[in-house]
């Protein structure tokens, strides 16, 4: 089994965890699973412990030490069970791991993500936040350890795909594609936690996916281009030089995009995952260019992005607690981005900054918001955890 990849998956107990599992799944004699982390579901982590067997599994939820005593239980001899920030540190450390998978929602992405690219093994990123508080800094990292970062949203991972097909190309742009909260999260194509859904509603996901796109492509922020396309096969293009335009077609499958992830910089093997994209049952391919009026978060993106400095991490924090506020029915829906604009408006840095000024920036702005929201400001963490 030495051709085994080594891999942590953090947030197992999510979509893209369960996904990711359902790909490794498959795929048993390609995949180790050595670690498993989760936020508060014991009992669907102990389920995977028990399937995958990990050399170790983290929880990491606030309450966590009250329960660490009975949670421990449960996980198997041959496991090691960790907790808290700690503990999740001390799994992406974990010996002989090659690749490690960050589906951690928000910006509590943001740490364990320098943590995965400093141990030295790849990293597959399915978290945007991670990328869009502190891009320059976590490319460096990445490129001073030598390991890759490997998008995993659809968009971004068809470009990587695109790119890695012609390496030698150069290339220009790239194309992508009053309310009830139960309307908000009934999103018609994707299986996406509360938050993404949100997002996605508000167009703040496609805000945050042109932040992402600039830190991993290399690319100004009029060269990144957003199109809505309702039939949700083409998941990226890119246009080069030359005037010849790339997409990435494929059934809107999550899975796809993971098992990218997970056997790169091979192909994974011939498609067992999902089914076939069927072109003549889709009839036309259809493409619209956001009305920024209507969808203002876009607007917003390339703002922060000129801006440059902290506000990137202004933005996704603002963001963060004004979601949270709106699931747990403090706000409504239509009031998400007048707060998230109205903590931008705070002055902040505009140079390069530290890890450490983006962690102060992102706790100063965690408090403002909360504080705009007649919320008592706790310790760092979304206050719906």
């Amino acid at each position: 089994m030495s051709n085994q990849k080594r891999i942590i998956i953090l947030g197992s107990t999510g979509s893209i965890g369960q996904n990711t599992l359902a790909v490794v799944r498959r795929f048993p004699d390609r995949f180790k699973v050595v670690g498993l982390s989760a936020h508060s579901r014991v009992g669907l982590l102990k389920k995977q412990a028990a399937e995958f067997k990990p050399e170790a599994v983290t929880l990491t939820g606030e309450s966590i030490s009250e329960r660490a005593v009975l949670a421990k239980k449960g996980f198997g001899e041959g496991t090691k069970f960790l907790s808290g920030s700690n503990g999740l540190r001390r799994m992406i450390f974990w010996p002989e791991v090659d690749l490690v998978i960050l589906a951690i929602p928000g910006t509590d992405s943001l740490m364990p993500a320098f943590w995965s690219v400093e141990s030295g093994a790849n990293l597959a990123l399915a978290s945007k936040e991670a990328l869009v508080m502190a891009g320059n800094l976590l490319i460096d990292a990445a490129k001073k350890s030598g390991v890759q970062i490997i998008p995993l949203d659809s968009e971004h991972n068809a470009i990587f795909q695109i790119i890695s097909a012609f390496p030698e190309r150069p290339f220009w742009k790239k194309k992508k594609g009053k309310v009830s909260l139960r309307n908000v999260l009934a999103h018609p194509v994707w299986k996406m936690g509360p938050k993404v859904t949100v997002d996605s509603a508000t167009m703040v996901n496609k805000a945050l996916e042109i932040i992402e796109a600039h830190y991993l492509f290399g690319l100004p922020p009029e060269k990144i281009g957003v199109l809505i396309h309702p039939q949700v096969a083409v998941h990226g293009m890119v246009e080069f030089d030359d005037g010849f335009t790339m997409a990435n077609l494929s059934a809107p499958d999550m899975r796809l995009s993971i098992a990218s992830g997970l056997f790169w910089p091979e192909r994974p093997p011939v498609n067992s995952i999902a089914r076939s994209l069927c072109l003549e049952e889709l009839g036309n391919l259809t493409f619209y260019r956001p009305n920024h009026r209507q969808f203002p978060a876009l607007t917003l993106a390339y703002r922060v992005l000129k801006k440059g400095g902290g506000y990137p991490a202004i933005f996704s924090v603002a963001n963060e607690e004004a979601v949270s506020a709106f699931l747990n029915g403090l706000i409504e829906f239509e009031k998400i981005l007048p707060l998230v604009k109205r903590v931008l408006t705070k002055e902040t840095l505009s140079a390069r900054l530290t890890l450490a000024e983006v962690l102060k920036i992102s706790e100063e702005t965690r408090q403002l918001t909360r504080f705009l929201l007649g919320i008592p400001v706790n310790a760092s963490g979304s206050f719906s955890q």
